[in-house]
């Protein structure tokens, strides 16, 4: 009686183990229907006025612009309102001019654009190739073996301040000097920005050029200067 029940505790055990690793590092690489298209840093989430309601993914650390193109007149205005996150702005039909928003907290977000509702959700990037780090772990990991270190941010703010050894490709610009670093494709790679949000898009456009190995300085520049840690001036 007692080989019986230990029997049937061994096999729940078995079954138990083999739902969690399939819900753990792996589940990470399940692809994940994200909205859009990043095109020069920004991600772009094409809107379709015609759908019933309007879903959308994207990644916490995106700048996101919403496309109308081929709505009806282009002097028509469109409201935009998701109240949870502050946004509260005009968009035009046919213009590369729209605002971006930047996506800083995970979460799902009711919007209204124009007379129609949606929603967006925003969420955390994971990927068994990814991770992100402190500016604890990242200064250990510079200090006892170093990864190819990468700036997104802009060149004025690279100029007031950086971190020792980081070479400059602002995010707008990554995608069309992905090419500048495909020496490292299978190098551990440790990009930043100014609070972690510009670096996630950055990791990801990297990650789906086949990148093995991306790190995110998780609070940014600004995250390691309040540790204490050294910045570099030109």
């Amino acid at each position: 009686m007692k080989f019986k029940r230990l029997s049937i505790l061994l096999i729940v055990g078995v079954i138990l183990f083999s739902c969690n690793d399939k819900s753990g590092d792996t589940s990470s690489d399940i692809p994940i229907n994200v909205s859009g298209e990043i095109r020069d840093g920004y991600r772009h989430l094409p809107i379709d006025f015609r759908s019933d309601s309007i879903q959308l993914v994207v990644y916490r650390g995106d700048y996101v612009k919403f496309d109308l193109n081929d709505q009806g007149d282009p002097q028509v205005e469109y409201s935009l309102n998701i109240p949870e996150l502050g946004v509260d702005a005009l968009l035009k039909d046919n213009t590369s001019e729209q605002p971006y928003f930047k996506m800083k907290t995970t979460g799902q977000y009711p919007f209204m654009i124009g007379q129609k509702l949606g929603e967006l959700e925003v969420m955390e990037l994971r990927q068994s190739n990814y991770r992100e780090l402190s500016a604890e772990e990242a200064w250990q990991l510079l200090m006892d073996n170093p990864p190819l270190l990468l700036d997104v941010r802009t060149k004025e703010e690279y100029n007031r301040g950086y971190i020792k050894g980081a070479i400059l490709i602002p995010l707008q610009e990554l995608q069309a000097r992905a090419g500048e670093l495909e020496k490292y494709q299978n190098n551990p790679i440790l990009i930043y920005c100014a609070t972690g949000n510009r670096s996630t898009t950055a990791s990801k456009i990297l990650l789906d050029r086949g990148y093995k190995d991306v790190m995110n300085l998780r609070m940014g520049i600004m995250g390691w200067a309040s540790k204490g840690y050294n910045i570099q001036f030109q």
